[in-house]
């Protein structure tokens, strides 16, 4: 599926609306590891398991590409991912159930990294309609290396 420009024009500005501040605010700086991922991978045993990562510092992101969607409320099949990518829901709250059995509540404004991409996979139940946006990185991207150490 090829991204269009209007999908990357879309997706730039509610990117851009995140990030705005106003010129004139007094801002301080974060706590170090304030940002936290859900790190969704598949185990050595096949199974889909999560952790939560802290991300440290501000540093680029390698973009393949942005896809937007929607969906209603309901339960998907079990699958997996078809390549890494981060989600980023902008509206509505989902449960990921995943092959190890666990459950995972995800709301809005949750960022999770999504890489699931052998084994059971994951199912989601969107307990309300959702909004979300899917950032694809490359095939060679490791999120505990992007993400840092504590300085």
């Amino acid at each position: 599926m090829e991204t269009s420009r209007r999908d990357l024009i879309a997706a730039g500005t509610l990117l851009a609306a995140f990030a705005t501040t106003r010129a004139d605010a007094a801002v301080s700086p974060a706590p170090a590891g304030l940002m936290e991922v859900l790190h969704v991978y598949t185990g050595p045993d096949g199974l889909s398991r999560a952790k939560r990562v802290k991300v440290y510092g501000n540093k680029p992101l390698p973009v393949v590409q942005i896809l937007a969607g929607s969906i209603g409320t309901g339960l998907t099949e079990w699958g997996t991912a078809p390549k890494k990518r981060f989600s980023i829901n902008t509206s509505g709250d989902l449960d990921v159930e995943l092959g190890d059995g666990s459950h995972h509540r995800i709301g809005k404004g949750d960022l999770v990294f999504i890489e699931d991409q052998g084994g059971k996979g994951h199912r989601s139940h969107m307990l309300t309609p959702i909004a979300n946006l899917f950032i694809v990185v490359p095939d060679d991207f490791d999120l505990e290396a992007w993400a840092g150490k504590p300085a």
